[in-house]
């Protein structure tokens, strides 16, 4: 879903901005009303859960793949301006640093990803939830929900964009941008998201919501009468043990996904989800998780050790996601849309003009979430050399990404002055902090 530069014509990309810029001045002045010394740390570790699971690539219809957002789980917990803020920096890092998303494209990415996708969200859970308690089991169900018509609407608008390019932008009848056209662009995204990522964004969505309401549930609770409304009541969160809920929805999605990969590619495992398996070299592919495994073994247990109390549990749960998150690498094929000059060559058989001019219009330091080192991306490298890199840039990136974050919400908070936060934190045992 992160368009790449060459993709949309410049005029189009940077008109998007008329949308996105007001959408982000908005939403810096609401989200300081709730600005406090835990919803800054909070809406910082949001964002970089954002950024982790978009890392994840899973293979989806189509032959291609796809990932998660966060962006509805935001905005359920800290409200929708905030769910812009945390998921637009977290795509201006990517793109910035990574190269995941156009330096040009950043304002259409925003506009998909961390303005359309949390407000469909939220207001699909608002709608689903009613009045129902905060912390029901209702509640959870229409996160799922929500946040799987929230990134199906915003894979939509990837489409339309995507789309209208070929009518907007030609040369002598051949596109000077994205060469597919509605009828390819729209039922590809929308394939893809909707028996693929989406379901995957529901699962986190609510499995999401679920811990907070179970450990956490003063995060809801605090903010209530802003993000859920003020008739809304506190209720009891469902007694079902939560392994057996995670259990239950991790073999359910499975399940799914399996059943559309597998109708999809023809009924044969080979061509899972439309895919060419048989070009995955699975030697390289088990050397790569044996190695992973053993990083997991020995970072994760020392970084419990050594992370202060404060961020133990955070700081180690982040760490993990990290380190397994080059599990993404294994599927064959690319995003639809997010194809180098090359693959389109290969697709179309010529390159658009605009696509070839402006696809190398800027290079990320650590572009594809790797280390600029042969060792890592050299032509040669074995897959594991390369997990390694897209391991250590996941680190990076959380760490930049949290520091971003922390830094704007704290300068908001201070140009908010003294004036008195409207919401008033109730204070858990386990919370010793107050309102500043």
């Amino acid at each position: 879903m992160h368009i790449p530069d060459g993709y949309l014509s410049p005029v189009f990309s940077l008109g998007t901005g008329v949308i996105t810029v007001p959408g982000w001045a908005i939403a810096a002045q609401r989200v300081r009303s709730v600005l406090n010394n835990r919803t800054i740390p909070l809406l910082s570790i949001f964002a970089a859960f954002s950024f982790t699971i978009m890392m994840f690539n899973i293979p989806v219809p189509g032959g291609t793949t796809a990932h998660a957002v966060g962006g509805t789980l935001i905005a359920i917990v800290l409200g929708p301006w905030a769910a812009i803020l945390g998921v637009s920096i977290a795509l201006i890092i990517q793109a910035l640093f990574f190269g995941d998303g156009g330096i040009l494209a950043i304002f259409t990415n925003c506009l998909n990803m961390g303005i359309i996708l949390p407000f469909v969200g939220y207001f699909a859970y608002r709608l689903i939830s009613g009045r129902s308690p905060l912390l029901s089991a209702r509640r959870v169900w229409a996160a799922g929900i929500g946040s799987y018509i929230g990134i199906t609407m915003a894979a939509l608008a990837v489409g339309i964009e995507l789309g209208v390019q070929p009518l907007l932008f030609s040369d002598g009848g051949r596109p000077l941008y994205s060469p597919y056209g509605l009828e390819a662009a729209i039922p590809a995204m929308l394939l893809s998201h909707a028996f693929g990522a989406s379901l995957v964004e529901a699962l986190v969505t609510a499995l999401g919501l679920a811990y907070i309401q179970r450990n956490h549930p003063y995060y809801l609770t605090s903010l209530r009468t802003i993000v859920a409304g003020k008739t809304v009541e506190e209720g009891e969160p469902a007694k079902m043990p939560q392994w057996q809920l995670y259990t239950a929805a991790l073999v359910g999605i499975a399940v799914i996904l399996f059943i559309a990969g597998f109708i999809t590619g023809g009924g044969s495992i080979n061509h899972l989800f439309g895919a060419d398996w048989s070009s995955v070299n699975w030697t390289d592919v088990g050397v790569m998780l044996l190695i992973v495994l053993i990083l997991a073994l020995v970072l994760v247990p020392l970084a419990w050790f050594l992370l202060p109390r404060s961020i133990r549990k955070v700081g180690t749960a982040f760490l993990a996601i990290a380190i397994i998150a080059p599990v993404g690498l294994i599927a064959p094929g690319f995003a639809f849309g997010e194809g180098s000059a090359q693959d389109v060559q290969q697709a179309f058989h010529y390159v658009p003009k605009g696509l070839q001019e402006f696809s190398g219009i800027f290079s990320a330091p650590f572009s594809g979430y790797n280390l600029p080192l042969p060792f890592f991306n050299g032509d040669s490298a074995p897959l594991w050399h390369q997990a390694i890199g897209y391991e250590f840039s996941g680190i990076v990136g959380i760490l930049v990404l949290g520091g971003a974050v922390f830094g704007l919400l704290t300068l908001l908070k201070r140009l908010r002055g003294n004036e008195p936060a409207p919401v008033r934190e109730p204070q858990p045992v386990a919370a010793t902090e107050h309102n500043k």
